[in-house]
Formats: C-alpha cells, sequence, structure tokens
C-alpha cells in the first residue's frame, strides 16, 4: 500500500530513520508520528480487522521496503487470543488505534548460555489504547493479549521486517526458548 496517508507516514519515518541510526533516538522521534497516525484514523480499512481463526490474529503489511527495513502494519487480535513472549530483534513500536492491546514486558533471569532454556520473568504490563505507544528495543522480549470481548487494532514499525530476524519465542513456565514461529501475513490492497 503506497498511497494518502500511509505513503505520506512511510516518507516521515524514513526521513527520521535515515537520519537515526541509534534505536533510542529512533524511537524517541518515531513515537510523535505514530501518535499522530492514530489521531487521524481514515487510513484505517474494514480489511485490517480480518483475522485468522487459528493464528488469533491479523497481519495486514502496509509497507515493507525491498530490503526489509521500514515495515508497517495493521494488526488485529481477536478476542481472547495473543502472542507467547518473543522477541523481534530490532526496534519496534506499537501505537492503539482501537480497543485494548495488552503488552506484557519479561527480563530476562538467565544469561541465555544455555541452549532452549530461558528463565523469564514478568517485569510490567502496559495496556495499549487508542493513541497510546509501547516501544521495544532488539532484545526487548515482550508478549500480547486482548482481553476484551471485541477485535482490537494497532498500527506497528519495526525497523527491520522481523519474519527475516532470528527471533525467539519463549514459554516462562517451562523455561524454554525456541525460534519464533512464522506468522501468517497479507498485504494491503492498493
Amino acid at each position: 500500500m503506497s498511497s494518502g496517508l500511509i505513503a505520506e507516514f512511510v516518507s516521515e519515518l524514513k526521513s527520521i530513520t535515515v537520519m537515526e541510526i541509534d534505536p533510542a533516538e529512533v524511537l524517541e522521534r518515531v513515537t510523535p508520528v505514530m501518535k499522530k497516525m492514530a489521531k487521524d484514523t481514515s487510513w484505517v480499512r474494514p480489511e485490517f480487522y480480518e483475522a485468522d481463526e487459528d493464528q488469533g490474529f491479523g497481519i495486514t503489511i502496509l509497507n515493507e521496503e525491498d530490503d526489509h527495513s521500514l515495515l508497517v502494519e495493521a494488526i488485529c487480535w481477536l478476542p481472547g487470543k495473543g502472542v507467547a513472549p518473543h522477541d523481534h530483534q530490532t526496534w519496534g513500536i506499537v501505537v492503539g488505534n482501537d480497543g485494548v492491546e495488552i503488552n506484557v514486558d519479561w527480563d530476562r533471569m538467565d544469561d541465555g548460555g544455555k541452549p532452549g532454556f530461558a528463565d523469564l520473568q514478568q517485569a510490567r504490563e502496559t495496556n495499549v489504547e487508542h493513541g497510546g505507544t509501547v516501544s521495544f528495543m532488539p532484545d526487548d522480549i515482550h508478549s500480547v493479549c486482548n482481553d476484551a470481548e471485541t477485535t482490537s487494532l494497532s498500527l506497528h514499525v519495526y525497523g527491520v521486517t522481523p519474519s527475516t530476524l532470528p527471533r525467539s519465542e519463549f514459554d516462562p513456565i517451562n523455561k524454554t526458548q525456541k525460534p519464533c514461529p512464522q506468522r501468517k501475513r497479507t498485504v494491503a490492497a492498493e
């Protein structure tokens, strides 16, 4: 999708990411741009609320550069669904558009030296509602869920397409770490 408000948004993101290399600086500069996108919902389409029932959520790609940098996605979460703790191996930021997306940050308690093992402890929970943001650095671990009775929608931006990176998914109860599964995604129509 490369027209209208999304095209302007992507152009603004590119101008920031070309000038900034430090992920913390990028996130600081991208946050107000994300909040601005939440104010004007004219870019939201009904198909952004279409989710894969088995997956529990739907991902619609709004922009992905040929080199897999600067990924922009609309993600909807079905009621009662979410994803296990995972990392992204890139910076990322989420802004809420409709409903509430609960993000849980996790601290890793072990040193990562034992393959397949990870000891995680819940650190903080953030309710991302309309206009609210949550951001993460490459090694941050978080999980997401929608505890509401309606589908939620949020806008996500990543420095690199996460599916092209060696990401991990974690099970805090069994203390395991494994490769993050590939998610089903669709590309927005022009």
